[in-house]
C-alpha cells in the first residue's frame, strides 16, 4: 500500500498551514519585526487578556522553549508586562502592554485584508463551509 500525498489529509493541512503562516508574517515581519511566535503570543494575549507561559504553550499551540524565547523577546521591546501570579509565584502573568497593544491594533487590519485577499477565491459559502469544516476537525482531535 502506498500513502498519495495529493490526498493525505494531514500532509495537505501541514503545507496549508506552513504556506499560509509564512505568508502571513510578511505583513507583521517587515513592517513590525515580528517573528511567527511572537505575533502567536501577541495575537493570543490581545484575544484572551491575561495568560502564563504554560497556557500559551497550549493556546498558541508551540513548544515551551519557543514561547519562552518570544516572550523574553517581547518583554524586551515592552510589548508585554509581566506580573507575579498571586496563586503560583513560579508563573508570571502576561498581558500586552499599551506599546503591545498599540502594535497589535496596526497590525490587525492589515492581517485582515490579507485574509480577505486570500479568500476571494471562495464564494461566502465555500468560506463558511471551510470554517465549519476545520472546526469539526480541530473538535474532533481535541475530544
Amino acid at each position: 500500500m502506498k500513502l498519495d500525498l495529493d490526498t493525505f489529509l494531514a500532509y495537505q493541512l501541514i503545507n496549508v498551514a506552513s504556506l499560509v503562516s509564512n505568508d502571513l508574517a510578511k505583513v507583521y515581519q517587515s513592517k513590525f519585526d515580528l517573528t511567527i511566535p511572537q505575533w502567536r503570543i501577541l495575537a493570543n494575549l490581545a484575544q484572551f487578556g491575561q495568560s502564563n507561559a504554560k497556557n500559551l504553550c497550549t493556546q498558541a499551540n508551540m513548544d515551551k522553549s519557543t514561547v519562552s524565547r518570544a516572550i523574553k523577546i517581547l518583554v524586551e521591546k515592552k510589548l508585554l508586562i509581566t506580573q507575579i501570579n498571586s496563586e503560583d509565584k513560579r508563573a508570571a502573568m502576561l498581558s500586552l502592554s499599551e506599546a503591545g497593544k498599540d502594535m497589535y491594533k496596526k497590525i490587525v487590519p492589515e492581517a485582515l485584508k490579507w485574509e480577505k485577499e486570500l479568500l476571494a477565491s471562495l464564494n461566502t459559502h465555500e468560506q463558511g463551509l471551510l470554517i465549519s469544516i476545520l472546526n469539526k476537525l480541530k473538535n474532533n482531535l481535541q475530544a
